[in-house]
């Protein structure tokens, strides 16, 4: 990976981390969080899914908070799709980017 790719990433899981632990499914005993990730060899692209279970009510923030923006931003900064998604039964971010994003170029 790409020194700008890990940071981006690291920053993504921090703010994800310091949320759910503070406000999401970490934040009671019962709660979790589910990682899945996926290398997608025909379209080239890294899937990452984070889903909290068990939490808290889920509801949209009522405005953008820095943190919502900063995990909006990294991922587009790869180059990616991003979303996140306030299901009842927890937080979801869905991250889906071109590998070519985090990779350097071979020397």
């Amino acid at each position: 990976m790409t020194p700008g790719a890990v940071i981006a990433v690291a920053m993504t899981l921090n703010e994800l981390c310091t949320n759910t632990t503070k406000f999401g499914a970490l934040s009671v005993p019962e709660g979790h969080v589910d990682i899945a990730w996926a290398l997608e060899p025909q379209t080239q692209r890294l899937h990452l899914a984070w889903s909290e279970k068990d939490g808290p009510a889920v509801h949209p923030p009522e405005k953008r908070s820095f943190g919502t923006r900063l995990i909006e931003t990294l991922g587009k900064q790869l180059k990616g799709d991003v979303r996140l998604t306030y299901e009842p039964t927890g937080f979801v971010y869905a991250f889906d980017v071109p590998i070519a994003s985090l990779t350097s170029p071979a020397a």
